[in-house]
């Protein structure tokens, strides 16, 4: 038998609560309630809910307030959030309450039967959605791992051929660097695809061990001293002092070589790179600032979301899949940490990166 659909309700009207309550538990429905907003975020951090009603004005956290703490939560991210508001539904109260990721926005009071009706319709969206992801998981993951492989062996053949290149004749030569050009750059995107697979099933495997950030950012800040020399770049590190970290030091890695590699490629000859690192409260804060074009402010929200390239040029500087800054997300969020952006047009970006000092 099918467990009964699990839904949370938040609301500081007792009497509303206890009416959409017994309307759903008359549909055998699981239901759990809160009666502001700190209770609701307490009660949803620790337990899996089909659906969450969130009141819009509660005390102590309003429901804006609230979606943002439960957007943190990864076994809530695929949860569907319905505002319920008595306040009315002006368009700048349904922008903002789409744009903090709620799916939809309800005006109280609601006739019972109309409740029900619409609770059961974004149930069905919401179960469709996830059968939806959970075949386009197993697909990417499938082709991905089919590609990898093959792939693999290009590239290892192509740089056998690159040692005797000389011999090869330069057309020849030339054709052999295009081939080992693009089977990287495929074994990249597949890689990516991977990664990402693995993080939104939750199957990252994290192997922590204590290390010196700095050391990290000179590691990665290696990999791009051909390109700060060739662009006459100049790079700003100061990064002393900072407390060590327990961290998947390959993981974290991959995340400077990202953020690194976006700063370097969009910086232009004569830019500035800088990082800077300090420490407060419990957490290492790392910032990469670059003078490069900027990101649209309209953009800076969708930055960190897959599938996405939104930077000016990203395209045709060679972003790959645009997954990068969303598997830097992922990672710093499996190890309890934060990346955020800061930019403008013309102004250059600045992305802060937060790691906890003790593991996550």
């Amino acid at each position: 038998m099918a467990e009964k659909p699990r839904i949370l309700i938040a609301d500081d009207e007792p009497l509303i609560a206890e009416a959409f309550a017994l309307a759903l538990q008359r549909n055998d429905f699981d239901v759990v309630k809160a009666f502001d907003g700190e209770e609701c975020v307490q009660k949803a951090s620790s337990s899996d809910f089909d659906l969450i009603l969130l009141d819009v004005h509660m005390p102590k956290l309003d429901g804006y307030e609230v979606i943002k703490q439960l957007k943190k939560f990864s076994h809530l991210k695929n949860t569907p959030i319905v505002f319920l508001t008595g306040f009315g539904t002006a368009p700048d109260n349904i922008e903002a309450g789409y744009n903090y990721g709620g799916m939809e926005y309800w005006k109280k009071p609601m006739a019972t039967e109309e409740f029900e009706v619409r609770v059961r319709a974004v149930l069905r969206t919401a179960k469709a959605e996830r059968k939806l992801r959970d075949m386009q998981e197993v697909f990417v993951s499938m082709i991905a791992h089919d590609l990898r492989g093959p792939l693999s062996g290009i590239v290892g053949f192509t740089e056998m051929l690159a040692e005797d290149k000389d011999k090869l004749g330069a057309e020849v030569g030339q054709m052999v660097d295009e081939i080992a050009k693009a089977a990287k750059l495929m074994l990249n995107i597949v890689v990516d695809f991977l990664e990402i697979t693995r993080l939104e099933a939750g199957d990252l495997k994290l192997s922590r061990l204590e290390v010196n950030l700095k050391d990290i950012v000179e590691q990665s800040l290696r990999n791009f001293s051909k390109i700060s020399k060739e662009k006459s770049i100049q790079v700003k590190v100061e990064c002393d002092n900072l407390p060590p970290l327990f961290v998947d030091p390959e993981r974290i890695e991959k995340v400077f070589n990202q953020v690194l590699d976006n700063a370097f490629r969009f910086t232009p000859p004569g830019g500035t790179v800088s990082i800077s690192g300090s420490s407060a409260s419990h957490s290492v804060v790392v910032q990469i600032s670059d003078t490069g074009p900027g990101i649209r402010t309209k953009d800076l929200p969708m930055l960190f979301d897959k599938m996405r390239i939104t930077t000016p040029g990203a395209k045709r500087a060679g972003s790959r899949t645009g997954l990068g800054l969303p598997i830097c997300f992922g990672i710093l969020e499996a190890h309890g940490g934060t990346i955020s952006a800061q930019s403008k047009e013309g102004e250059g970006t600045v992305l802060t990166i937060t790691l906890p000092v003790q593991p996550a």
